[in-house]
């Protein structure tokens, strides 16, 4: 049996450019998914903070190129998945109330056939809209969505509950009556945070009975560094570092430059991060770094990867090179952790047929911490680890 490794990821994947979408062809997971959308209440759909679908039409609100960076994945064999839902939202809440009417199902399916459009428009597509409903649990909402979009033309759908319910149960039966034994490609199980402890038997039972052709695929987390992590309760998150009157050396590597902006301070650029980077300098003054890098007071210019300084009295450096740690696991978050938590889910009753990981982001955000004691050097190296965890463990 081939195991199906995935890997969830967020801000890193949308606005990491090149960097993060080399990072994940490199890593050879089977699937990234897509996190986190968000369905206002007229069906708008925002990308974490970023609205890119509204009224029927895909444009991004701030540009990240989504579509032709993910069809890269994809024409590589990596499945792409878009997750819907998050805890502390309430999207299925919205979806819920939108299905209510035939202006707010308009919407929704205009908002879900435009997503789905611009990837292909690009050369890619998506695989599948994964549940992560954390806010409304009704089986009527999951079960009138889904149906929404296999009308679109989605191939399918996949399930992220952290606890048993017979919602999820009800949701997961009405799924494959109605659109058919596959139409619930996998279960993704949360076993990390409040789903920590979650025992695989219920899941793999439910597949069973039901005669699903579905992968159970449970997910653990990665290490992570400190809440934000550039920013959290109105200050420097703990993980960030200053270097005073440092900028990039000139000369150096520029190719992880993700771009730059404009701000009143340097705590105003640190709340402005978007995902993706692993340090940024701050300019106090005007910077001539030679041809092409020219930089004005209040710029900030950020970067994935790892910084070359060089000395610059009218800047100062940030960079997450603070430490990260096992937040959300039982057993630890490092790769052998892990690994040993699959290899024991493979003696069990219903063996997994996969894992998936969470979060690429905090594989970027470790970088400079030094992950797990400093035994992977990039990103890249760390999300293969991680897929190497799950492999390893269910070979």
């Amino acid at each position: 049996m081939s195991v199906n490794a995935r890997i969830y990821a967020s801000g890193a994947i949308a606005f990491g450019g090149q960097p993060a979408i080399d990072d994940l062809l490199s890593a050879g997971y089977s699937a990234v998914i897509v996190w986190s959308v968000h369905v206002t209440t007229n069906g708008t759909l925002i990308l974490n903070n970023t609205q890119i679908v509204s009224n029927g039409v895909y444009q991004e609100a701030q540009p990240m190129n989504l579509p032709s960076r993910l069809a890269q994945l994809r024409k590589a064999g990596i499945q792409i998945l878009f997750s819907v839902g998050a805890g502390g939202t309430q999207d299925f809440q919205s979806i819920g109330n939108l299905l209510k009417t035939q202006a707010g199902t308009a919407a929704l399916r205009a908002n879900f056939t435009a997503l789905k459009n611009a990837m292909v428009a690009a050369g890619g597509d998506i695989d599948a809209i994964d549940f992560d409903n954390e806010d409304d649990m009704q089986t009527s909402i999951m079960v009138n969505f889904g149906g929404l979009l296999a009308g679109i033309g989605y191939a399918s759908v996949t399930l992220c509950p952290y606890y048993p319910d017979s919602v999820w149960t009800d949701t997961y039966n009405q799924l494959l009556q109605q659109h058919g034994k596959s139409f619930v490609s996998a279960i993704h199980l949360q076993c990390y945070s409040g789903g920590a402890g979650n025992p695989l038997a219920p899941w793999g039972q439910l597949i069973a009975q039901a005669g699903g052709n579905t992968l159970l695929i449970p997910g653990l987390a990665t290490v992570q560094a400190g809440p934000g992590p550039w920013w959290n309760n109105n200050a420097p998150g703990s993980s960030v570092v200053k270097t005073a009157s440092v900028a990039m050396y000139g000369q150096g590597n520029w190719s992880g430059m993700l771009r730059k902006g404009n701000y009143p301070s340097a705590n105003a650029a640190m709340q402005a991060t978007l995902g993706g980077e692993t340090f940024f300098f701050y300019c106090n003054g005007y910077l001539d770094l030679g041809p092409g890098k020219q930089f004005q007071a209040g710029d900030a210019v950020y970067f994935a990867g790892q910084p070359w300084w060089g000395s610059a009295p009218q800047c100062d450096a940030y960079a997450l090179s603070g430490g990260c740690t096992n937040i959300y696991n039982d057993g630890g978050a490092c790769p052998p952790d892990l690994q040993k938590q699959y290899a024991a889910w493979k003696t069990q009753q219903y063996p997994p047929n996969g894992g998936f990981i969470w979060l690429y982001d905090s594989t970027v955000n470790c970088l400079l911490a030094g992950c797990c004691g400093g035994t992977e050097k990039a990103p890249a190296t760390t999300a293969t680890a991680y897929r190497q965890a799950i492999t390893n463990g269910l070979s």
